[in-house]
């Protein structure tokens, strides 16, 4: 009889689909949270991507919020560690009982999330995050803005194969849900394109000696190294391979796409390569009048020139701004979805590919860019890849 229930009511669920909570939303008042990482190995993202979407809704508020509301940004530092992830969404979740989910960071600990916040109707917007499960399967409430990390790795996979002339693969990944789905991309290509993966290597996310890895992967010849990484487990292993004398390509995803690993000490990762879903921007390239104004307050206020996490950042609060105006003046979860879903060939104010939203396409742009440090910068390589 149990599991005659269990089914019906799982059914009913498919049909209806989750019950949207109109939790955080006041007279004057919007509150919005993210668990992220100020403290331990990715900190350059989660203080990054923080402070940019921090940025766009206080200048919002400065201008007497929308319709009346102010945003109310809370930030809960998870340090990337699940349980301190738990933990922080639990807080967000029934005690500050957030509207909006925005920029949370990391992939087993939005998956780790998720079932408590998509049971409550609260959507997940923008994660710092490229890890597939934040759009698929389907889902009402989870929007992704960029390319996955799957996708990224299977077209720079084919696009070392076809035009590079790989012939011996390899995989360096951190044993998680993150590096898991790189690892699951490389096999799935490797398959595809009857090439076998010479090596594979997998670590702890705060491992720093990484000598026996490489060495590993060095004797096993590999001509390409593709990285389930973010910035430590990227630079040491790189900086390692280098000291050893091996000059095999290391290849990240967007996960290393970071300011910390081109600008790492005495330039060891130049020659780095990375898959990512929009380009970075530098201060001698900025061009439109908002991506400056953008820059000069960035720098302004933290005397730091805003990079890719905190551009990424401005841009999904300018998306979160953009939706609360149009779901209207009597706001509410439902016509915060409707109007999210109705963006359109959206290009953020610093720029970036174009993203479209959909009632049924949860995934703003699927485009693939390759990066590689030259001379301590991001240099772009190849645009729109694709396997």
């Amino acid at each position: 009889m149990r599991r005659l229930t269990t089914l019906i009511v799982g059914s009913v669920l498919l049909a209806t689909g989750p019950v949207l909570a109109d939790q955080g939303i006041s007279p004057t008042e919007i509150v919005i949270g993210t668990h992220t990482a100020l403290t331990g190995p990715v900190a350059p993202w989660g203080i990054g991507s923080t402070n940019g979407i921090r940025m766009r809704f206080d200048e919002e508020n400065d201008k007497g919020g929308i319709y009346g509301r102010k945003i109310k940004y809370i930030v809960e530092d998870h340090g990337y560690q699940v349980p301190r992830a738990v933990q922080a969404g639990n807080k967000l979740l029934n005690s500050d009982k957030i509207m909006l989910m925005v920029g949370a960071l990391g992939t087993p600990m939005n998956n780790a999330v998720f079932q408590q916040q998509l049971a409550l109707g609260v959507p997940n917007l923008g994660p710092f995050t490229a890890a597939r499960s934040m759009y698929h399967p389907f889902h009402k409430l989870k929007f992704a803005t960029l390319s996955s990390y799957y996708d990224q790795t299977r077209a720079g996979f084919k696009y070392f194969a076809e035009k590079k002339g790989m012939k011996t693969p390899c995989v360096m990944y951190e044993d998680n849900d993150f590096g898991q789905e790189i690892l699951e991309a490389v096999r799935d290509e490797a398959k595809v394109m009857n090439i076998k993966v010479a090596a594979e290597s997998g670590h702890k996310p705060t491992d720093t000696d990484f000598t026996g890895a490489i060495t590993k992967l060095r004797d096993a010849k590999c001509e390409v190294v593709f990285m389930g990484t973010i910035v430590r487990d990227t630079i040491i292993p790189y900086s390692t391979a280098r000291k050893l004398g091996w000059n095999a390509a290391f290849v990240g995803t967007s996960a290393a796409y970071e300011n910390v690993v081109a600008t790492a000490q005495g330039g060891i990762t130049e020659g780095f390569y990375t898959l990512n879903g929009q380009e970075v921007i530098y201060a001698d390239q900025v061009e439109s009048p908002e991506a400056k104004a953008f820059f000069d307050k960035y720098k302004a206020k933290y005397n730091v020139d805003p990079f890719y996490p905190a551009q990424l950042g401005y841009g999904i609060g300018d998306l979160v701004v953009g939706a609360l105006k149009e779901a209207g003046k009597d706001l509410t979860t439902e016509k915060f979805l409707k109007a999210f879903e109705s963006i359109k060939d959206r290009v953020g104010p610093v720029g970036g590919p174009p993203i479209t939203f959909t009632a049924t396409q949860h995934l703003g742009s699927n485009l693939v860019f390759l990066g590689v440090v030259e001379k301590g910068r991001w240099k772009s390589v190849e645009r729109n890849l694709k396997y």
